[in-house]
């Protein structure tokens, strides 16, 4: 009996001894990987906090440790990407987030920042597809839409990029920057009206910031709107308290294009003694000094524009303009010859040959003040007339002047 027990027990002991089964080794592993999970989430978290705070080099090593630890989830990767990039390590952040898709196809964001790597790199065709992928994935950011439209505009594929955002209007209808996004292209095609339309909307949308309200601003300047060009000008001094020299220039240019000629001058002089470098402050005012008749301070503006650019052509027309009218014949005459040798506009260089041409006597015309008259000398400035009437008024600003959005 005794050696029944003890061989008994010896079966047992070799029997535990055995090692585990095999559903207690799958058991542990599933353990193990749950633990590993769970760490690696920690570890994701803890890398995008140090993201968001510009702690890069560390997101960048906690960030592997979770990867090292759970490799197979794609948010791990778009994390290590977008930090990466933050880095200006292109190929490695690209390799990142190709791995991201690698592991989830459905994420959208991965795709999006591709659009943005590309872009990088010149290719916006990539970027494109980049984008609209991103797009098919989700539709509920509106970044992505903007970016691709973005991209097209860059490629100036203008009307692809109404399109697009026409298409996705029913998405987005009611979103600001949609709108404004829009709006801007529009003022970049040269159509104010459709510019004006599509701003306003963003801005009863909620986007009544001051660079909507600067783009607003330009483009009824653009559409020849300068009544309403001015209240949105009051507008813009409210929201930024003082206007820039550019949009003050704007406001000076609306007043005399509304027949408030002193108001429009005394602003552009002081825009001058504000900016005395500025050539376009010189041009603005020379061309109210010559609407007004006042060719004393034409003369001066012609000089100041040579003295900044030699090449520009409202230089030698405000000086011949001048002393013609002040009977300075040498003067048109070495004003004629500037425009042939220093510049290649040939609508200036009309303007002034034809007075000289249809004008035998211009002495007596020097104190003529009526630049719309119907006289030899009228007659024969369809340029000027355009840079003086309230269609095109005074050296207009355009959305690529450098202070214009």
């Amino acid at each position: 009996m005794k050696k029944i027990i003890l061989f008994s027990s010896v079966f047992a002991i070799m029997v535990n001894c055995s090692g585990p089964t095999k559903a207690g080794i799958e058991a542990r592993a599933n353990a193990n990987s749950r633990m590993n999970a769970v760490n690696a989430d920690l570890a994701a978290q803890q890398a995008k906090q140090q993201f968001e705070v510009g702690q890069l080099e560390s997101a960048t090593e906690t960030i592997k440790s979770a990867i090292n630890r759970y490799n197979k989830k794609g948010e791990y990767h778009l994390l290590h990407g977008r930090i990466l990039l933050e880095r200006h390590q292109l190929d490695q952040a690209y390799a990142a987030l190709q791995n991201a898709v690698a592991c989830n196809a459905q994420l959208a964001e991965p795709h999006y920042f591709l659009g943005i790597l590309h872009q990088r790199w010149g290719e916006d065709a990539e970027a494109i597809e980049a984008y609209r992928r991103a797009m098919s994935l989700d539709t509920s950011h509106p970044q992505y839409l903007l970016a691709a439209a973005e991209s097209h505009v860059a490629l100036g594929e203008h009307e692809e990029a109404i399109a697009l955002l026409n298409e996705a209007s029913q998405e987005f209808q009611h979103h600001p920057t949609v709108s404004s996004l829009l709006g801007h292209i529009y003022l970049s095609k040269g159509e104010p009206n459709e510019a004006i339309a599509w701003l306003e909307d963003s801005r009863l949308l909620g986007n009544d910031n001051h660079e909507n309200t600067t783009a607003i601003a330009t483009a009824q300047f653009q559409a020849a709107k300068y009544a309403d060009c001015l209240v949105t000008l009051a507008r813009l001094e409210d929201q930024q308290k003082s206007l820039a020299p550019a949009f003050q220039r704007l406001r000076g240019k609306c007043l005399v294009s509304t027949g408030r000629l002193v108001e429009g001058r005394d602003i552009c002089l002081i825009v001058t003694r504000e900016t005395p470098d500025e050539k376009g402050a010189w041009e603005d005012l020379g061309f109210i000094a010559w609407e007004m008749g006042d060719y004393e301070r034409l003369a001066v503006c012609g000089e100041k524009i040579t003295s900044l650019d030699s090449k520009a052509s409202e230089g030698p027309l405000f000086s011949g303009i001048a002393a013609m009218h002040l009977g300075d014949l040498e003067g048109v005459e070495d004003a004629i010859i500037s425009m042939e040798s220093d510049n290649d506009e040939h609508d200036a260089h009309l303007v002034l040959t034809g007075y000289v041409k249809k004008s035998k006597n211009i002495a007596e015309k020097a104190n003529t003040p009526n630049m719309h008259a119907n006289s030899a000398e009228g007659a024969n400035e369809p340029r000027a007339q355009e840079l003086i009437e309230g269609s095109q008024p005074i050296a207009s600003v355009d959305s690529n002047s450098p202070e214009v959005p």
